[in-house]
């Protein structure tokens, strides 16, 4: 069942050139009983690149999202132990851009902690927005500036 706030959210993210509000939207999946996590993060274009992207050529914008994204989102395990998030790209499509990565959570995603502060040290107004899917659930957190890693329940 999608709330309003979360469609607001994509509608937000879905519209036209000029948003209203400074937003994310992560999707967070546990893909089998093992753990294999797979992430992606909505992030509008142009707010990614007045932030991270460099002017000089796409392999340099690629190394400088990873840098970014690694830096300003984390996943921990229930024991709080780093998860290792391995970069597997970037897909621009209309204003937004899909940002993906992977990696592997024992035990699965209940009792992990996540933090998704994208963005958040350049605007004030910034909402991030965490959509887990594990274990036949789904969890949404919400992250502003300032916060800290959040657990799943």
């Amino acid at each position: 069942m999608t709330s309003p706030w979360m469609a607001l959210l994509a509608l937000a993210l879905a519209g036209g050139r000029a948003h209203p509000m400074h937003t994310t939207v992560t999707e967070v999946v546990q893909e089998d009983g093992r753990g294999q996590v797979s992430i992606q993060v909505r992030v509008y274009l142009d707010d990614l690149r007045s932030a991270v992207l460099p002017p000089d050529g796409a392999a340099a914008a690629d190394s400088a999202m990873a840098r970014y994204l690694r830096a300003t989102f984390a996943l921990a395990d229930r024991t709080g132990r780093p998860v290792r998030l391995t970069w597997l790209g970037a897909e621009p499509t209309g204003d937004v851009i899909l940002l993906r990565l992977r990696g592997e959570v024992p035990g699965g995603l209940a009792g992990s902690r996540v933090t998704s502060l994208v963005l958040c040290e350049r605007f004030e107004d910034q909402v991030n927005v965490v959509r887990a899917e594990y274990a036949g659930r789904t969890t949404t957190l919400l992250f502003t500036r300032g916060e800290t890693a959040k657990v799943l329940p």
